[in-house]
């Protein structure tokens, strides 16, 4: 084993035989540092002996990544080994670091019920820093702005060449944003005087960047090419995510046991932003049809997992990134209506990309607009910032009624859009 774990060797750890836990000492090159592996859980802790002995749990990996541990370790080392000794748990306020301040942050962000994939983004982010830049007190990074701007532009410039699709910006922008976030926290929950943002001289956003839709005038040309995917669960699966403007992670995760046709809703359990952010997504009969159908095919094609998802796949549920990389076998499709639902053919001229996902997300926003839906009801329908909504009101309230209306409204609109294909509404 090597000297110094990394993440990807702590991802492979695994507890004894027996299943007991297993304990690994001196592998990340700090005194004391340790991970205790578990069934479910891998630890992150810092042990001392001596005239002052201490124990202090730092965090789970993946949510702490390596990096963060050791850095957390040798700031409690630092301030444990001064004279006079300084509380190894709390770094005075004019001492935090990005590198101190990460588990505070990531801490709040699990209890918030942040996704697994927010703070492997944010790990992800903090590890492309340099050492320097993690080190540096939070106060400093506000002084001197040019910092960051510089990070920034050595993040991007060493993924430039790696024949990345954005030359190294998302990479650039993401880890920006960490940061922005982390400044944030500290200062609204940690109390810190932090005023403005080290980011600030950063460029966030590329613009050359096109966000893909799918406009109304082309959905017609867009359901022409899905009728030619010989899978019927994913051609399903794209109509039922244009009808409801689901985000990836959702669709794909339906569960059969979530659907309740009574109250007319299907209970979305992972939405963006986590558990607390989960709704009950108002159906209508377009809807319901797409979900009996591809029920139906899942019977069929996959009898086991069909019991448990709504999108039945062959590795349980359909994979959303397979949404975008469809198979069309060799038939062969007028240019003019490729062009129009932004199919680009690759090397293999069996495999075209397809506009699905959020391009489709932005479809369903745009019908509605076009069915005359007020903003506000089309972000109530999206779960955009506000707590989802209770399937009671479908039934009993008034602005769940005003929401079934809207939503019906709106599955019109696209199902018109599409020219009215027999058996959809």
């Amino acid at each position: 084993m090597a000297d110094i774990l990394t993440d990807d060797d702590v991802k492979k750890l695994t507890p004894r035989p027996n299943g007991t836990e297993q304990v690994f000492r001196r592998v990340f090159g700090v005194r004391g540092l340790l991970l205790r592996v578990g069934k479910r859980k891998k630890t992150f802790e810092l042990r001392a002996e001596g005239e002052r002995p201490f124990r202090r749990v730092l965090g789970e990996h993946p949510a702490i990544p390596v990096a963060a541990a050791i850095a957390t370790a040798q700031e409690m080392w630092r301030r444990h080994d001064a004279k006079p000794p300084l509380p190894i748990d709390a770094p005075a306020k004019d001492e935090h670091t990005i590198a101190t301040a990460l588990p505070l942050f990531q801490a709040w962000l699990i209890a918030k019920g942040r996704s697994d994939k927010t703070l492997a983004a944010y790990a992800s982010a903090f590890n492309r820093l340099s050492d320097h830049i993690k080190r540096l007190p939070l106060q400093k990074l506000l002084d001197d702005r040019t910092l960051m701007l510089n990070e920034v532009a050595r993040i991007k410039e060493a993924r430039h060449n790696q024949k990345l699709k954005r030359k190294g910006q998302a990479a650039a922008t993401q880890s920006a944003v960490f940061v922005s976030a982390l400044f944030t926290y500290m200062r609204d929950q940690a109390g810190l005087t932090l005023v403005g943002s080290p980011v600030s001289m950063c460029v966030m956003v590329d613009k050359k960047t096109k966000q893909p839709v799918l406009g109304v005038d082309d959905m017609k040309s867009w359901w022409e090419v899905v009728q030619k995917i010989s899978n019927e669960i994913v051609r399903e699966t794209l109509l039922f995510e244009l009808l409801t403007g689901l985000r990836r992670g959702s669709l794909e995760a339906l569960r059969c046991k979530d659907i309740d046709l009574r109250n007319g809703c299907v209970h979305v359990a992972i939405a963006k932003g986590g558990e607390e952010k989960a709704f009950d997504l108002i159906l209508t009969r377009p809807m319901i049809r797409c979900l009996w159908r591809a029920r139906k095919a899942g019977r069929r094609l996959y009898p086991e997992h069909a019991k448990v998802w709504c999108f039945a796949g062959e590795r349980g549920h359909i994979r959303g990134n397979r949404l975008t990389k469809i198979v069309l076998g060799k038939m062969v499709l007028d240019k003019a209506v490729l062009a129009k639902v932004g199919v680009q053919p690759e090397k293999d001229k069996d495999k075209v990309v397809l506009k699905a996902n959020h391009a489709l997300r932005r479809g369903y926003s745009t019908a509605a607009r076009a069915a005359g839906v007020d903003e506000d009801v089309i972000s109530k329908l999206l779960n955009h910032g506000a707590k989802g909504l209770l399937s009671r009101y479908v039934m009993t309230s008034h602005l769940g009624k005003m929401l079934y209306g809207a939503q019906c409204d709106i599955s019109a609109s696209i199902i018109k859009a599409l020219g009215q294909p027999h058996g959809l509404a």
